[in-house]
């Protein structure tokens, strides 16, 4: 996995730093990224949270107004092998994805520009399986990940542009955006990367965060946005004041989730049980849906079999220390293989026991939750 060193911790390159050094390699001129969206193109008007029970039924009013607590998500890996098939066989994970509510791309797979960590997955080929009308018409709600803070962009101006083409690239195509999950804004202030920082501090990356937000909301008000911060790279303590900083801007989650590393936990002998428990309890306080991402220790990325195995054994430890969480999040972004894409696991089928697939690990990790 590409990584870059912190003062803290080995934090792996986030998606969204990924993207940006993927268009800058390309040579796209900020001209592209600059173009207005013109205000009168079309929206689609759905972007309800449907429920497992009976979709889809409620439509979304205007942040920030809570959304439903309990929530199945899942974000395959950005060059998984078979991406495309999860819309061109549905067949193959109808029962995982009868429990899936909401489903997370990453921001290099909607742009329309080359992706060398994504395979095949790109704009084209989802338009060409139709799979954000596909998931409408599943009743799946759509989400995107885009920065807020990044070492790229300090101001919160060059996020939103990429954030705003990525949720317009979705409605002009048959979908539309429910959830912006934000990539770890408050890491994203601090960390020196690819020879480049903010230098923020907490407050000032959360006075950015605040404006990122803003934005979104005034040019998307059904878009609910939540954000995804690294543990153990920060503390309980450190984590509670970031989200009491977002409120006294008057920010309102639509949820957290926690990107745990893994390896950290396990060589510094973390104590991840009290620490998911004092979270968990903290964010019921805050009336904030708390989620925990499902992911292997990247050190165990080598194969389907060995992500499943970790991801599994993640997965009994957060039921043991506070059961099943109010979002549950299975995503990837393992990699790079040796062909420079991130691709492990593959998807599919859900059914076949030799094979160690993304939606097999749902179902049984669904199950090892007791749902």
């Amino acid at each position: 996995m590409n990584r870059y060193k912190s003062p803290r911790s080995t934090v792996p390159l986030s998606p969204i730093t990924l993207v940006m050094l993927a268009l800058t390699a390309c040579n796209v001129p900020q001209t592209v990224l600059d173009t207005p969206f013109p205000t009168d193109s079309p929206r689609p008007s759905d972007t309800s949270i449907p429920s497992r029970t009976q979709r889809p039924t409620s439509t979304f009013t205007p942040a920030p107004t809570p959304v439903p607590s309990d929530l199945v998500w899942y974000a395959p890996n950005m060059g998984s092998r078979d991406y495309s098939g999860l819309f061109t066989k549905p067949e193959q994970w109808s029962a995982a994805r009868s429990e899936i509510d909401v489903f997370k791309f990453y921001t290099q797979n909607v742009l329309d520009y080359p992706c060398t960590i994504c395979g095949d997955n790109t704009l084209d080929t989802f338009v060409t399986a139709q799979a954000f009308q596909k998931l409408t018409e599943w009743g799946i709600a759509i989400s995107v990940e885009a920065g807020a803070v990044k070492e790229w962009g300090c101001t919160s101006t060059e996020e939103f542009r990429v954030a705003k083409e990525t949720i317009r690239n979705i409605q002009a195509n048959g979908g539309a955006v429910a959830f912006l999950d934000m990539d770890e804004p408050y890491i994203g202030g601090e960390l020196v990367a690819n020879g480049k920082t903010c230098g923020f501090t907490m407050e000032q990356s959360a006075d950015v965060t605040s404006q990122f937000i803003q934005k979104v909301h005034a040019a998307f008000p059904n878009i609910h946005v939540g954000d995804t911060e690294p543990y153990p790279y920060f503390s309980v303590a450190e984590l509670e004041q970031w989200i009491v900083a977002l409120e006294d801007r008057g920010v309102t989650l639509a949820h957290f989730h926690l990107d745990v590393d893994l390896e950290n936990v396990r060589v510094h002998r973390r104590a991840v049980v009290a620490d998911l428990q004092a979270l968990a309890g903290f964010f019921h306080e805050h009336r904030i849906p708390f989620g925990v991402i499902f992911t292997s220790n990247w050190t165990a990325a080598g194969s389907d079999r060995a992500y499943f195995e970790s991801t599994m054994d993640w997965i009994r430890t957060v039921n043991t220390a506070i059961g099943k969480p109010q979002h549950l999040m299975f995503q990837s972004w393992q990699g790079p293989a040796a062909n420079g894409v991130h691709e492990v696991p593959i998807n599919l089928p859900e059914d076949d026991l030799s094979a160690y697939s993304h939606t097999r690990l749902i179902i049984e990790g669904l199950a090892a939750f007791g749902q």
